[in-house]
C-alpha cells in the first residue's frame, strides 16, 4: 500500500509539472507514462512521443517512444498477444543496430496494449537524399544491414517489412525497427496476426511469392535487402509498383552496372525470382570484417 501511494504522489506531482508544457489531452498510460505528439503512423500503430514519470520526476530526460495499435487492430481479439509479440522479439534480439525494446503493458483503464521503445535521433532512410550518400556511407549501411539481417535469421525470426521506412541513419548508428509483423519460425505458438491477411508490408519491397500470398521467410528478407540496397546504389528504386506486376508483364529487368563488382553476384542472386538462390554466405559477410 506504501509503494502503491509513493507511485500515485509522483504520478500527481509529475503530471502536475507536464501539464504546464504540453497540451491538456494527453493520455496517460498505467499511471506512468505520458503520450505526447504522434511522429509516426503505419497501417497497424502509431508511435507517440513519451515521457516516463519517473525520469520526469527526478528531472531525467525519458528518451522513450510508445507504440500502441491501430483503433481497428485494437478489435482483434488476440491483439495484447500481437503487440507483446513484438516486445519478446525485440527483446530476444538485443542488438546495437536493433531498436531496443524497454517495456510492454496493457493500460488498465482502456485495456490498450502498448510497447515502450527507446526513441532513435536521426532520419528515416526513405527520407534522405540518396544523392547525399557517398561510397562509403552506402558501404557501410549494406555491411550494418547484412550483418543486423543475418543475426535476426540466426534467432530463427523473420523481419517481413524490411523497407526505408523501417530503417533510421545518423552519423553515429543505423537502426532497423518496426517488427510488428515479424514472424518466429521456429516455434508452434502463434502471438502473431496472420501475415496475408493484415498485408501491412511495402509491397514495393517484397518478395513476388510474398505478393502470392505466401508466408515470409528468410529469402523473403533477403529479397527485400537487395531492393533497398539497388535503391541506394542505383538512386533509383527497382520497381515501380511491385515485382509480381512486372513479373507477370515479362518486364522484370535490372541494370547491376552500378553496384560495386564484388557484390554484383550476390544481387543477381538476392533478386532471383526462385528464392532457394537468395542466401546470406558467411564468407560474404566475413567481406565486411
Amino acid at each position: 500500500m506504501k509503494e502503491k501511494n509513493i507511485i500515485t504522489e509522483i504520478s500527481k506531482k509529475s503530471f502536475k509539472k507536464k501539464l504546464k508544457k504540453i497540451k491538456s489531452n494527453i493520455s496517460l498510460l498505467n499511471n506512468r507514462y505520458y503520450l505526447g505528439d504522434e511522429i509516426g503512423k503505419g497501417g497497424l500503430s502509431t508511435v507517440y512521443s513519451a515521457t516516463d514519470i519517473y525520469c520526469d520526476y527526478f528531472n531525467e530526460p525519458s528518451n522513450i517512444v510508445i507504440k500502441i495499435p491501430s483503433n481497428k487492430l485494437q478489435k482483434n481479439k488476440d491483439i495484447a498477444a500481437f503487440v507483446y509479440s513484438e516486445y519478446s522479439f525485440l527483446k530476444r534480439l538485443n542488438h546495437d543496430n536493433i531498436v531496443k525494446a524497454l517495456d510492454f503493458g496493457i493500460d488498465e483503464e482502456s485495456n490498450i496494449p502498448y510497447v515502450v521503445l527507446e526513441y532513435l535521433k536521426g532520419s528515416i532512410l526513405s527520407e534522405v537524399p540518396i544523392i547525399s550518400m557517398n561510397k562509403d556511407f552506402k558501404n557501410q549501411l549494406f555491411k550494418t544491414l547484412l550483418n543486423t539481417i543475418h543475426h535476426i535469421h540466426s534467432q530463427n525470426i523473420v523481419h517481413a517489412d524490411i523497407n526505408p521506412s523501417n530503417i533510421m541513419i545518423n552519423k553515429e548508428f543505423i537502426s532497423l525497427f518496426d517488427f510488428g509483423i515479424s514472424q518466429d519460425t521456429n516455434k508452434n505458438k502463434e502471438i502473431t496476426l496472420e501475415y496475408s491477411k493484415v498485408k501491412a508490408y511495402n509491397p514495393k519491397y517484397s518478395a513476388p511469392e510474398i505478393l502470392q500470398g505466401e508466408k515470409p521467410n528468410k529469402q523473403s528478407d533477403i529479397f527485400s535487402l537487395a531492393c533497398v540496397m539497388y535503391e541506394i546504389y542505383n538512386c533509383k528504386s527497382l520497381f515501380n509498383k511491385n515485382s509480381l506486376d512486372e513479373i507477370k508483364n515479362n518486364k522484370y529487368a535490372y541494370d547491376l552496372s552500378n553496384i560495386p563488382f564484388v557484390f554484383r553476384r550476390w544481387f543477381k542472386n538476392s533478386l532471383d525470382i526462385n528464392p532457394h538462390k537468395r542466401v546470406l554466405p558467411q564468407r560474404f559477410l566475413n567481406f565486411f570484417k
